[in-house]
């Protein structure tokens, strides 16, 4: 879950306590604020409206689990279940008439005045759990669209994370009007009755929500985001850190040959979901693979950081095949012409991949995870529990280290295998030019002199300079939202970048579309030729992948203006990448 979620989770529940269903609550809560033997009852009684509903969104995502939903499927009914929601916060007269009328119900019980009269904290927190229950059906679409969410997430905690954020948001103005009595609640009238727009900007979110979740908008750009961002990404760091107590590792029964692993239990291990074809295998399942040290690996064949991963992955595969590992690359495309199945075969072969690879095109795999970054390691027991997981490149020798401990665990490992000397690693400090999409959805500092007009075929011209890790077109070119494609004869493309190694991700035609390199002005001298280069210097553009073009001696410190000019029209690039 990401944090824009846990933020709408807390506007929701604000705006919840914006409803008619406030009503049957506030009584019971002013009651509390004006007595001097209990002054804490208000804590009391928010304290058990807040539990009451996160545990009434936790039961939704334990009854998704009991029923054995596919997460695709639900996925996809959640969606219309949130664009439903998010029309009626347009609309909301139907919900105010459903909760003027629970309203009424409510403050007809003789059991809820009997219940707000029991002393102490045990009462006074079990009329909150009851106001919390009673309140939940009538809170409409706002509590919907967080239930919906909820039953959506990868994990329990992630579920428990979204419906805390909503009773912390719903909990705080009512423990503000315990506290605060009379001049508190007339504040809050005055606010609700001002505040009717509120839900309906909710509404437009949600539907926005709903369009960047169906197209995996969230994925694409969580992706390149810092994990100290998201909440709950801190939480699952910080549990990891702490030794389970009577949990799930206890259902992992070493052999007499086996030693016990250290390593966390994090999760059960998800079904494969939505994997349109296997490649180096027939499919696997999670039944079948019980018994099996497995790692899962999520990648993509145009991502740099993925294809430096991959021969660490592959002589894992070939070191432990024999001693019980299984190693299933999980393809998830970023571009679309990444889940063409030929174009994944092609890669493959081209990375000596041997190793099991199912294609996941449809993000069916990656979002049972909920897995957010290429490339994601999850390494799991024989017993199918997730053990460790690791985002990015590098920590390879713990990763083997790992394997190695839970392949003892499982009595499959019985003698030592020195860990493989770390391949030739990437100095990071050296690579001053970060990943740029070219794509208007997601471009940076792109420097024509003319401004983009999307979708649009024009013109466009170089500057006379560029800074560092500015880019520019010249000719005539289609901006679209993930990639830009030369319409007219000798486009051309600049960048100015400050790394050791210059990659493009292009797509050229059936025939291929000729290019010449050029550093600083001048045609590449051979030294530097990138590996997609012919000995004249040339780059043909044909598969659609990720083409390396420049490679500089490790001792040039200096940054560089790069530029490649196309010969005819039909190519399309889609992002720089480097180092």
């Amino acid at each position: 879950m990401n944090a824009s979620l846990e933020m709408l989770a807390i506007l929701a529940g604000v705006l919840t306590v914006l409803s008619p269903c406030i009503l049957p609550i506030l009584p019971a809560i002013l009651s509390t604020s004006v007595s001097s033997r209990h002054p804490h009852r208000p804590f009391w009684i928010v304290l058990g409206l807040g539990t009451s509903f996160a545990i009434f969104g936790a039961s939704f995502a334990v009854f998704k689990n009991v029923l054995g939903l596919s997460n695709t499927v639900f996925r996809d009914g959640a969606l219309i279940i949130l664009l439903f929601f998010g029309i009626s916060l347009l609309f909301p007269r139907v919900w105010e008439h459903i909760g003027s009328s629970i309203s009424g119900f409510v403050q007809s019980k003789p059991w809820m005045s009997h219940l707000s009269e029991k002393p102490g904290p045990l009462g006074t927190f079990l009329l909150g759990s009851a106001l919390g229950l009673l309140w939940a059906p009538c809170a409409g679409p706002i509590l919907g669209i967080i239930l919906t969410l909820a039953t959506i997430q990868p994990s329990f905690l992630h579920t428990f994370a979204l419906m805390g954020g909503y009773a912390l948001g719903a909990s705080l103005p009512m423990l503000l009007i315990g506290y605060g009595g009379q001049k508190m609640a007339t504040k809050f009238f005055f606010f609700r009755r001002v505040g009717s727009i509120a839900p309906k900007i909710m509404g437009v979110m949600t539907i926005g929500v709903v369009v960047g979740l169906y197209f995996n908008l969230d994925t694409t750009l969580l992706s390149r985001l810092p994990s100290t961002l998201f909440l709950s990404n801190v939480l699952e760091k910080k549990l990891v850190a702490l030794k389970p107590i009577n949990s799930i590792a206890q259902t992992v029964t070493p052999t007499s040959a086996s030693v016990p692993s250290a390593l966390p239990v994090l999760g059960t291990m998800p079904a494969f979901s939505g994997i349109d074809t296997w490649v180096n295998s027939p499919p696997l399942t999670r039944h079948s693979l019980r018994g099996k040290v497995v790692l899962i690996d999520f990648w993509t064949y145009s991502c740099i950081n993925c294809i430096r991963t991959l021969p660490y992955v592959e002589r894992w595969y070939q070191k432990y095949k024999d001693q019980g590992l299984v190693i299933i690359g999980v393809h998830t495309p970023e571009f679309s012409f990444e889940k063409k199945v030929s174009n994944i075969e092609d890669a493959v072969k081209r990375f000596g991949i041997t190793y099991p690879v199912a294609i996941d095109s449809r993000y069916g795999t990656w979002n049972a995870y909920g897995n957010q970054f290429w490339p994601a390691h999850y390494l799991i027991d024989a017993s199918g529990k997730i053990r460790e997981v690791h985002f990015g490149e590098g920590k390879y020798r713990k990763t083997e280290a790992d394997i190695q401990s839970l392949l003892k665990e499982a009595g499959e490992l019985n003698k030592n295998i020195d860990i493989s000397a770390s391949f030739h690693s990437v100095d990071f400090s050296q690579i001053q030019s970060p990943e740029t999409y070219l794509g208007y959805a997601r471009a940076t500092n792109f420097k024509s002199s003319q401004e983009v007009d999307p979708d649009s075929t024009r013109s466009y011209s170089f500057p006379l300079t560029l800074n560092l890790n500015e880019w520019a077109l010249r000719g005539k070119w289609t901006i679209k939202g993930d990639k830009i494609l030369l319409n007219g004869r000798k486009g051309a493309i600049e960048f100015r970048f400050h790394s050791p190694k210059l990659n493009i991700v292009m797509k050229g035609t059936e025939t291929g579309v000729p290019a010449h390199v050029y550093l600083d002005g001048k045609p590449l001298s051979p030294s530097m030729y990138g590996a997609d280069l012919s000995k004249s210097g040339m780059v043909n553009v044909q598969s659609a992948k990720l083409y390396n073009l420049v490679t500089l001696p490790s001792t040039d410190t200096r940054s560089h203006l790069f530029e490649i000019r196309f010969k005819n029209p039909g190519v399309s690039a889609y992002t720089f990448t480097f180092g």
